[in-house]
């Protein structure tokens, strides 16, 4: 199951296992549930005996929160993460328009809801959030990475302080060169 709470609350209580290895059918053990249901008892007991020092699990448990690992698992359940992972922050706003949905034409390099989409639709994701949406969720997301979201109103819309990087590259969409009537291609 999937899901995001970009309040925080849920990230934080999280715990995903990857099973990644399928067990046969003929070799899965009917009793499992039950087993590990008797064993929790002794788990629960051993993570208190381990963590008996609650300054020191609130420690582990916050440079966990901020690894590589948790923001490697926050970008797999969050394409709003993920997306914010393929952008550069400055101090002044002066990156990309923030634009809408409704601007034609449609220029990912220039808008940032714009390159959203284009993420969203690259990666095959069929529900984008909305501009309002993602104005409101945009400074949770960013902060994951660190980076602060900034937004101000120019004379050409809102301005934000972030810009693409060069691996947006991989999911941009892309045109085709204008042929030049000399070409001889």
């Amino acid at each position: 199951m999937s899901f995001s709470d970009r309040s925080g609350g849920i990230s934080r209580r999280r715990v995903i296992f990857n099973f990644s290895e399928v067990v046969p059918e003929n070799e899965r053990d009917p009793m499992l549930p039950e087993k590990i249901e008797g064993e929790l008892a002794v788990v629960i007991r051993h993570l208190l005996t381990r963590f008996s020092d609650q300054d020191e699990a609130r420690l582990l448990l916050h440079e966990q929160q901020k690894s590589e690992e948790a923001l490697a698992i926050k970008r797999e359940g969050d394409s709003l993460v993920d997306f914010c992972g393929y952008l550069m922050s400055s101090v002044m706003c002066d990156g990309l328009l923030v634009g809408n949905a409704e601007i034609i034409p449609f220029s990912p390099r220039r808008y940032l809801y714009h390159a959203y989409l284009a993420y969203m639709r690259a990666h095959g994701f069929s529900k984008p959030v909305t501009l309002t949406r993602f104005g409101a969720d945009m400074p949770g997301a960013m902060a994951e990475y660190g980076r602060e979201y900034m937004k101000r109103k120019t004379k050409h819309g809102l301005r934000s302080n972030v810009t693409l990087t060069e691996e947006s590259e991989d999911w941009m969409p892309s045109c085709a060169p204008l042929k030049n009537d000399g070409d001889k291609n």
